[in-house]
């Protein structure tokens, strides 16, 4: 390994491609480390060597001019025999490929903000004239706390016409190529889109557009081929996504988006979308889940929650009961109100907006019938008809609003709007509906109480927003991993914790050690340096209230702490 390039001392090698390798090097001029990327001019003969320096100054130092907090920042260049070499800031994280390569798939935000961020730096570097050229997952560089930095900018298009220069080769990465750079035109900033819209699709269905190997089936795909829809693969992606990859994706450029920032600014809006839809996107199918157990929640035990549950259908009995009693007595105003109570208790109980519209087409009808049949004149028929279709269909407008409204303060009051775990007060009234129901069926239900180690300190030093995608983490493992019926809470800054119906000691250790195991791993990937302290109670025995259930397991956490370890302790 060479001891120097330039000034720059040489002090380990980072990694090596086709075409150079990659240093970590200290300036000793300045004082700081930064990271050098080599090209070698060795390849190329007298002639050649002349024209890609010019043309190599010229592109580096473009891209020297570029200073974003998306983008690598370029420090200086140079040359030292035949090796060209750009010192550049050093940076600890990793590529974006290792994250498609991970595990599991990334969540549909985690995938929109990245990607909005490599907007943001192709919007910025697109404004001054400089294209990258081979945007794709290893250029794109994820710090600690979910910073994403685009690299080598003024580089890649300048190694990619080494590799031309020497065998015809495609210029840019097959995969991520528009179907112009492929075909050897001239590209400009909507080819940095296209790619940009490739890696968008890897990242959100975990493959290629075209997985294709061999080139020329790959280059045909790419050029006439279109690819299947993200959503196909991924059901949790939208229509509103959906249509920006495939316009990303575009076989003409004028069709694909004219700019990066229009870009950022749909995938925003996708984002917005998704949140307000739910904190989780990935975790639409808790909606229906929430809502039942919120019935729980606000429904009396016994027999009223029974008919609470077929409440829709009992409402549609009641009805047609009120048609009978109708056909039977006088006609009279009151009779026709009181239609709109069952209308009310299923528009606002209901969640199948089918059955909805059939209980309005069936109050209409029956009255419709009933107004018919009545001897008065048909001017009069006709004003009730007007008045009862009218009234109808208000009842059920304002009922169904009211119920959204509802369903979105419940949402608001009882689920933290970081993780979109439920918060303290919303969990102590499931911890007291466990212990009652313990008190009944004599059953066991386990607790958890997580700690989020060292918070503070990573707020201190790299910032909340690092601090907030930790706790993002740890809530996702926590959903991921726990079963259907158990419950998750956000009950502090740091803070979380499972209730756990009909779960022994055991089972409940089990739990604790896997998801233990599993956040510590996951912090390490993310390069975070936290860890966990969990703790947890079993209780056989109905206990005398909430306070004892959360101080047994908090303070079994503590005695976690004290211990250094990370793994559950049992109360």
């Amino acid at each position: 390994m060479i001891s120097h390039l330039g000034r720059y001392e040489i002090l380990e090698e980072l990694g090596r491609g086709a075409m150079g390798i990659v240093y970590k090097a200290y300036d000793p001029l300045i004082e700081r480390y930064v990271a050098i990327k080599t090209i070698n001019l060795q390849v190329m003969s007298g002639t050649e060597k002349t024209e890609y320096e010019a043309r190599f100054y010229q592109e580096a130092k473009a891209a020297g001019r570029l200073t974003h907090p998306n983008i690598v920042t370029i420090y200086d260049l140079g040359e030292s025999g035949d090796v060209a070499y750009i010192a550049m800031e050093l940076m600890e994280g990793r590529e974006l490929q290792e994250m498609i390569c991970g595990k599991r798939r990334l969540l549909i935000t985690d995938a929109l903000n990245l990607a909005i961020q490599v907007a943001a730096g192709l919007s910025y570097a697109h404004q001054r004239g400089v294209v990258h050229g081979d945007i794709k997952p290893s250029n794109i560089m994820v710090l600690g706390d979910n910073l994403v930095k685009i690299a080598d900018f003024g580089i890649a298009k300048m190694a990619s016409s080494i590799e031309v220069k020497q065998g015809d080769a495609i210029y840019g990465t097959p995969p991520y190529m528009s179907p112009e750079q492929i075909q050897g035109k001239s590209i400009d900033a909507r080819s940095d889109i296209y790619s940009l819209g490739v890696v968008l699709y890897c990242l959100l269905t975990d493959r290629l557009p075209f997985p294709e190997e061999n080139i020329n089936l790959l280059k045909n795909q790419i050029v006439s081929v279109v690819p299947e829809k993200p959503s196909s693969l991924n059901p949790g992606i939208s229509e509103m996504l959906d249509a920006v990859v495939c316009k990303c994706l575009a076989k003409t450029p004028d069709v694909r988006y004219k700019n990066a920032n229009d870009l950022a600014n749909d995938l925003h809006s996708c984002l917005s979308t998704l949140q307000h839809a739910s904190t989780e996107p990935d975790h639409l199918s808790m909606t229906s889940v929430r809502f039942k157990r919120l019935k729980s929640v606000v429904t009396p035990r016994g027999f009223s929650q029974t008919i609470a549950t077929n409440g829709s259908y009992f409402a549609i009995f009641t009805m047609l009961a009120i048609f009978m009693i109708d056909i039977v007595t006088p006609s009279s105003i009151q009779m026709e109100l009181l239609y709109i109570f069952p209308l009310v208790v299923i528009s606002l109980h209901c969640e199948q907006i089918k059955l909805v519209g059939g209980a309005v087409i069936l109050a209409l009808l029956l009255q419709g019938i009933h107004i018919d049949l009545d001897t008065i004149p048909v001017s009069s028929k006709i004003v009730n008809a007007i008045m009862v279709l009218l009234s109808n269909i208000i009842v059920v407008f304002v009922a169904r609003v009211a119920r959204v409204n509802f369903i979105e303060v419940e949402q608001l009051s009882s689920f933290d709007s970081l993780t979109g775990l439920r918060n303290r007060l919303s969990f102590e009234v499931f911890t007291d509906i466990e212990i009652d129901r313990q008190k009944r069926k004599k059953a066991v239900f386990s607790f958890a109480y997580i700690d989020l180690h060292k918070l503070k300190e990573l707020n201190e030093t790299r910032g909340y927003a690092a601090g907030d995608n930790a706790i993002r983490l740890v809530a996702r493992v926590i959903r991921e991993h726990i079963r259907q019926f158990d419950t998750p809470a956000r009950i502090g800054g740091d803070e979380f914790a499972i209730l756990m119906p009909n779960t022994d000691a055991e089972e409940c250790e089990s739990v604790c050690r896997q998801l233990s195991m599993e956040i510590s791993e996951q912090m390490k990937d993310a390069v975070l340096p936290l860890s966990t302290n969990t703790g947890y109670a079993t209780f056989e025995m109905p206990p005398v209230s909430i306070s004892e259930v959360f101080d047994k397991a908090e303070n079994a956490m503590h005695r976690a702490k004290a211990s250094g370890k990370s793994f559950a302790v049992s109360a």
